[in-house]
């Protein structure tokens, strides 16, 4: 018995010790596995950690690219070389930007500290200079003088740009009063002007002479976030979701003070706040056309274009979408107007210009063939953001006046 009992004893001995070797080879084999999964795990967590932080900075910078509200001027960045009659040379600097308005052919105005002129076609080109017509408006530069080039092509307001009388007049919306410049005129269609996003009431003085020449009165409206007025609840510009609200207030005050009908052009983010009072507003049957150049019809897709200039992913893209959309309460199927067209009523003409770098001009394509029975549309070549008019003045003057005449009685 006792020897029975050691030889069974050994047994159990070598059966333990091949149940240990077995496990730690089972563990010697599970190891590189566990280090796998921890590693790819890591990882996982490092990308989305770069993601999350990409998206966060993208965001980040959609809030202040397009959602803060700034209205100071941008800085002289050009220097005055020679001056000639009726030409003027303009040296770039290192503020300069390669292909800014200084590269495009048409009219645009030139300011420098105390006065302010026009430019007009390109004579002379080179990647350092640029010799153009020049025509002062009021006051003259000096040979060193630094100035800067808008797209707006005229100084002050309606009176000192064209001598058109004006009277500064008050509307009041729910967020508090808001100032307007009312130009008189003997038809019962009042034609209501609504800037884009960081502008001013200084973007309608290109259209407005056609528009007084053609006896129509017009109002140029200022809305929440503008320079002197009351601000949005959040401080955010909201691209028309909310804006139309200060719309509707100046044509409320159109209608009270004699209008019939009503026509409304709107620029960039301006053309938003349009198209979203035509879908929202009881006064919307009010309106018997509308004048759209390069609108903002879709916020999502102008965004989309700003990333991808800046060399964002695809992926990253959508990220930033959600984030914003979360962090600043982005409702981007709200701000696709698109998707809406089907509900628009009144004739449009529409302006687009094809060297668009700010809102795609895709989108402008979309509406036109979306509602072709409404839209006429005219695409400009060679045009940047809101400069249909200042590449082919007279073109884009006759198709107001045309498209005004028509619809209106």
């Amino acid at each position: 018995m006792p020897g029975s009992i050691e030889v069974k004893k050994k047994e159990g001995d070598a059966m333990t010790a091949m149940r240990t070797m077995k496990t730690k080879a089972s563990i010697g084999r599970l190891l590189p596995w566990r280090a796998l999964l921890l590693a790819l795990l890591g990882i996982a967590v490092v990308g989305f950690a770069a993601v999350a932080g990409g998206g966060w900075y993208y965001s980040d910078q959609l809030r202040e690219g397009a959602l803060v509200p700034k209205h100071d001027p941008s800085e002289p960045d050009l220097e005055v070389l020679a001056l000639e009659e009726k030409r003027a040379t303009l040296r770039a600097t290192p503020a300069t930007s390669k292909d800014g308005y200084w590269t495009k052919d048409g009219i645009f105005g030139l300011e420098w500290e105390g006065g302010y002129g026009q430019v007009g076609a390109i004579l002379e080109i080179d990647d350092q200079r640029v010799v153009r017509e020049f025509f002062p408006l009021h006051g003259d530069p000096e040979v060193g003088d630094l100035v800067r080039l808008d797209s707006f092509a005229f100084p002050g307001d309606p009176r000192q740009a064209h001598d058109i009388p004006f009277e500064e007049v008050t509307f009041t919306s729910p967020l508090g009063d808001f100032a307007a410049w009312f130009v008189d005129g003997p038809r019962d269609t009042w034609v209501i002007f609504v800037h884009g996003r960081g502008a001013d009431r200084r973007e309608a003085l290109r259209m407005l002479p056609s528009v007084t020449e053609l006896g129509f009165p017009s109002l140029v409206i200022t809305y929440r976030n503008d320079v002197g007025g009351p601000s949005s609840p959040d401080g955010y510009y909201r691209f028309g979701q909310t804006e139309w609200e200060d719309l509707e207030a100046a044509a409320e005050y159109a209608v009270q003070h004699g209008a019939d009908e009503l026509v409304l052009v709107g620029y960039s983010m301006g053309g938003a706040i349009v198209v979203n009072f035509l879908y929202e507003s009881p006064l919307a049957d009010r309106v018997v056309g509308a004048v759209l150049d390069a609108p903002m019809l879709d916020f999502g897709a102008t965004v989309d274009l700003g990333a991808r200039q800046q060399g964002a992913p695809g992926f990253l893209r959508e990220v930033d979408r959600r984030i914003a959309g979360f962090r600043f309460g982005i409702d981007w199927g709200e701000l696709d107007y698109l998707k809406r067209a089907d509900e628009l009523a009144a004739p449009i003409l529409l302006f687009h210009g094809d060297e668009d770098d700010t809102v795609p001009e895709e989108t402008s394509d979309a509406l036109a063939e979306a509602r072709p029975d409404i839209v006429t549309y005219v695409r400009v070549p060679e045009a940047g953001h809101v400069c249909a008019w200042n590449v082919d003045p007279a073109a884009y003057d006759t198709a107001v006046g045309d498209f005004l005449e028509r619809v209106t009685r």
